[in-house]
């Protein structure tokens, strides 16, 4: 158990050992020292208190945190609280921590850029870069990366909040959690801060749109090909607008009925690169009506072209443009049919699909799997808005058996 006011202010006053040397200058800046004896964890740090004559003594202090393991107190739960305590004992005094020359958190950035940001796709990199822009230089450009800590991205995320959807703050943070990652890399001075030590609060985010069974089959069945082909693989797989826009010919496995998601194309570029994640790349099941659909869109639609890709634009030299098969050809279908199209592009497949599952009680791990989250929050997010089959079936049968029964309350209805 953490330590009490009371008993911080209890040790506080006990000093380890006195000086004698009369007025001198505060630290700027106290680490303290964090200290395990026996199954005791304590912090250790200077004080400075005033003598009866006026003039200052400084006294090593100690401060007791709790009883490591027999409290259910863990190490690192006792370190992170002599963190906080050490960052009240610098803000009481005015001190904070100096920026080492050549590492602040810019210094960081610019590392990451060199480094790691060309190792990551485009759109990856452009997303970071628009939150480092907007958000998070403005802010922290001259800071130290230690000075980045639990109170300081606190602050931040709950200035955020109304102003952003809960998710694009989950987004932001984690752009500054991957810069402050390779900074400690780099030996540069970090605070260790995780999503686990902030509280993002916030509404709930309006729903994605997304397609339902019947309105997928009504697209698909309005469309001219190759949209007509092109719907299908997404409402059939549930892949990535890049991932589906890079699928080659080759990719398709109809002896094993698979198909090989590999690569993604980028929005901007249009350039084959590999896939959001590692976890992107996977072999998906190819269902019999779509692989019936697909072969008839290669014998009858599909034209060659050099890099083999299932979907060519019409040169038949890169990947279509996304926002060209929004416009051109899934709007179109969709006006056709009077249905609504703000905000509504291809990822409305994917979480079509992705509903629909969990509306089908599918294990999660299946879901997980088809969906290819690399973070299985993302998956529980998913369930956690549909009302799945069992559930509905469960609440449809304990309905019949008590609703509109005039049996009085707490007492059960004879046989």
């Amino acid at each position: 158990m953490l330590a009490t006011e009371d008993v911080v202010q209890s040790e506080a006053a006990t000093p380890l050992s006195t000086g004698q040397r009369g007025p001198v200058p505060k630290r700027r800046f106290q680490k303290g020292c964090f200290q395990i004896t026996n199954g005791m964890a304590y912090t250790i740090h200077y004080a400075d208190s005033e003598r009866a004559d006026g003039t200052l003594e400084t006294r090593r202090v100690r401060h007791f945190i709790g009883r490591v393991a027999a409290d259910g107190l863990s190490e690192r739960a006792a370190r992170r609280e002599h963190d906080r305590f050490m960052q009240d004992v610098n803000a009481k005094r005015g001190s904070v921590a100096p920026t080492i020359h050549g590492q602040t958190f810019l210094a960081a950035v610019n590392a990451w850029r060199r480094a790691i940001s060309p190792a990551l796709s485009p759109a990856t990199v452009r997303a970071m870069e628009s939150h480092l822009k907007i958000h998070i230089l403005p802010k922290f450009k001259e800071s130290a990366p230690h000075d980045l800590d639990v109170p300081t991205l606190q602050e931040f995320a709950t200035n955020l909040i109304g102003t952003l959807a809960p998710k694009t703050i989950e987004n932001i943070l984690q752009t500054i959690f991957a810069i402050l990652q390779y900074a400690e890399t780099c030996k540069m001075r970090t605070c260790k801060v995780g999503f686990s030590d902030l509280t993002l609060g916030g509404a709930n985010p309006a729903p994605a749109p997304f397609f339902t069974s019947a309105q997928s089959t009504a697209i698909i069945q309005a469309a001219p090909e190759p949209y007509k082909t092109l719907f299908a693989v997404a409402s059939g797989t549930g892949v990535r607008a890049g991932e589906l826009l890079a699928l080659k010919v080759s990719d398709l496995d109809f002896n094993r009925k698979t198909v090989s998601i590999s690569r993604s194309a980028d929005d901007n570029t249009r350039l084959i690169r590999e896939t959001k994640t590692k976890k992107s790349t996977a072999i998906l099941p190819l269902p019999s009506a779509l692989e019936a659909r697909l072969r008839h869109y290669l014998a009858n639609h599909w034209t060659p072209n050099a890099p083999g890709l299932l979907f060519p634009n019409r040169k038949g030299t890169r990947p279509r443009s996304r926002d060209n098969v929004v416009k051109y050809g899934l709007h179109r279908v969709l006006k056709v049919l009077g249905m609504p199209t703000k905000d509504v592009g291809l990822h409305a497949f994917r979480h079509g699909l992705a509903t629909e599952l969990a509306d089908a009680s599918v294990p999660m791990p299946v879901l997980q799997m088809q969906m290819r989250h690399a973070d299985v929050r993302t998956t529980l997010r998913i369930y956690s808005h549909v009302i799945s089959k069992t559930h509905r079936d469960f609440m449809e049968s304990l309905g019949q058996r008590s609703i509109g029964t005039n049996v009085p309350i707490g007492t059960e209805q004879n046989a």
